[in-house]
C-alpha cells in the first residue's frame, strides 16, 4: 500500500510529541470500504486506543461524506486524557453528523466488565506495536503509552475485544509481528482467544496485518 493518503479528511489536532501515523487514516478508509450505509446506520461503534480520535471520526467523515449516514454512536476509549482537549477539537473540525461521539478516558481492561458486554457492533483498534521488554523506551512516558503495551498487555486487549463484542459485529485492527523477538501476533491471537472469536487475515497495510475479528459461531 502506498504511504501517501489518497482520501484526505480533515487536519486533525494532536499533541506535537506525538504524531498518529498514516495506518491510522488507511485503516479507516480500508473499513469503510467493506461496509455499506444499511449496516453503519444504527450500529454503536468503538475507536479503541483511539489517540485523538483519527480512525473513527476518519470512518465517520467517509460515511458522511459517500452516503451521507453515520453509525447511531461512536466511544473513543483512550487510557490517557492529554489525548481528550485534541479529540474534542477534532470533533469540531469533523462538523455536524448524526451521530454521539464520546470520548471514555480509560484502560481498555474495562471492556470485559459487565457494562460493558456485547456493547459495540464495531470496532476499530490500532494498538501498539511493541512491548517493554522487546524494545527500547522512550525518556518520554506519554511516547511509551502510544507506542509500547505499558498500562496493560495484548491479551487484556483481545480479551476486551472478545467480552464486548456484539454477537453479529466485527472489529478491525493492525496486528505487527515482531519477528526478530521469535512473537507472532496471529499465533498468540489465536492463542489467547482460544476459538472464542474468529480471526480473518484480510490484507496487509504498510507492513501490519489488517484483521477481522467476528463471532466464531458462524464459522
Amino acid at each position: 500500500m502506498s504511504s501517501i493518503n489518497p482520501y484526505f479528511t480533515f487536519n486533525y489536532s494532536q499533541p506535537e510529541e506525538y504524531r498518529f501515523s498514516h495506518d491510522s487514516v488507511f485503516l479507516a478508509r480500508q473499513v469503510f470500504e467493506l461496509m455499506t450505509p444499511e449496516e453503519i446506520q444504527n450500529i454503536k461503534g468503538l475507536d479503541l486506543c483511539s489517540g485523538c480520535g483519527i480512525i473513527g471520526l476518519d470512518f465517520i467523515f467517509h460515511c458522511q461524506k459517500e452516503w451521507g449516514k453515520t453509525p447511531r454512536s461512536f466511544d473513543f476509549l483512550e487510557v490517557q486524557d492529554v489525548y481528550r482537549s485534541h479529540f474534542v477539537e477534532n470533533v469540531t473540525r469533523l462538523g455536524q453528523v448524526a451521530s454521539s461521539l464520546q470520548f471514555v478516558n480509560q484502560n481498555y481492561t474495562a471492556l470485559q466488565n459487565s457494562e460493558n458486554a456485547g456493547k459495540y457492533d464495531l470496532i476499530l483498534c490500532n494498538p501498539p506495536y511493541f512491548f517493554a521488554d522487546k524494545g527500547t523506551l522512550s525518556p518520554s512516558e506519554f511516547k511509551n503509552r502510544c507506542r509500547f503495551f505499558i498500562d496493560s498487555g495484548f491479551a487484556e486487549l483481545l480479551l476486551g475485544i472478545s467480552a464486548s463484542l456484539a454477537e453479529n459485529g466485527k472489529a478491525y485492527l493492525l496486528l505487527r509481528d515482531l519477528s526478530e523477538h521469535g512473537w507472532h501476533s496471529l499465533e498468540e491471537a489465536k492463542s489467547i482467544l482460544k476459538g472464542t472469536l474468529h480471526i480473518e487475515l484480510l490484507g496487509d497495510i504498510r507492513g501490519t496485518h489488517f484483521v477481522c475479528l467476528s463471532s466464531a459461531k458462524k464459522f
